[in-house]
């Protein structure tokens, strides 16, 4: 009869426990021995359709969609203010600029045109977050007609 008692006991002490570490209390106690961890608090930045991308335009070619995705992998909601650049030679451009606010553990999709062409042969579209600091980017080439003239080497 003793030993039934004592394992009653064991039983009830571990549910106690258990129900314990699931408080902030309980949690501060597992993560001082080792226990517990905070879980990850991260932000995922990536293009919509990555292979839609284009590489190269046709001479007609206006506006490009450049379409990115947010994840925000947090416990709480995020404000994210980005930005889509071109860059060239060193050179930066902003061509269009915003914010965007995702609650927590969710995710939004941000979709604006920019036309890179007009600015070099081949041109870097980059799109940035301010914080956290992340960028993605793609290169396009432009077609001769639309691209600013390069100058050449003369002997």
């Amino acid at each position: 009869m003793r030993g039934r008692w004592s394992l009653l006991a064991l039983v009830a002490a571990v549910v106690v426990c258990a129900g314990l570490a699931q408080t902030s209390p309980g949690h501060a106690v597992l993560r001082d021995v080792g226990l517990y961890e905070v879980p990850a608090s991260f932000t995922e930045l990536a293009f919509t359709d990555a292979g839609a991308l284009p590489d190269t335009l046709e001479p007609v070619k206006g506006p490009v969609p450049v379409s990115f995705s947010l994840h925000n992998v947090s416990a709480s909601p995020q404000t994210y203010q980005w930005s889509i650049a071109l860059t060239h030679d060193g050179k930066s451009k902003v061509k269009a600029t915003g914010t965007v606010g995702v609650p927590a553990q969710g995710k939004a999709t941000v979709t604006k045109s920019v036309t890179p062409c007009g600015t070099g042969p081949e041109v870097q579209v980059v799109v940035r977050l301010a914080s956290p600091a992340e960028s993605i980017n793609f290169w396009v080439l432009c077609p001769a007609s639309t691209a600013t003239p390069q100058p050449t080497g003369g002997t």
